[in-house]
């Protein structure tokens, strides 16, 4: 994923963003970070995560316009 900074780790994988959650993101249920116990696995959690954080965002923008 793009978004993310995956590793191995010794039981399993993590992923980082690489960039910033707003508060507003963080505060709806965006992850700066996943964990998981393969690569399939991780990748289905930084794809949800992401898709989240893009409609978190939009609900975000459509609050500071009304």
């Amino acid at each position: 994923m793009s978004d993310w900074l995956g590793e191995r780790l010794d039981d399993g994988f993590v992923a980082r963003r690489l960039a910033e959650l707003t508060d507003y993101q963080t505060l709806n249920g965006c992850l700066g970070e996943v964990q998981a116990r393969d690569e399939g696995e991780l990748w289905l959690l930084c794809d949800a995560q992401t898709r989240l954080s893009e409609r978190v965002a939009l609900a975000e923008f459509t609050r500071g316009r009304l």
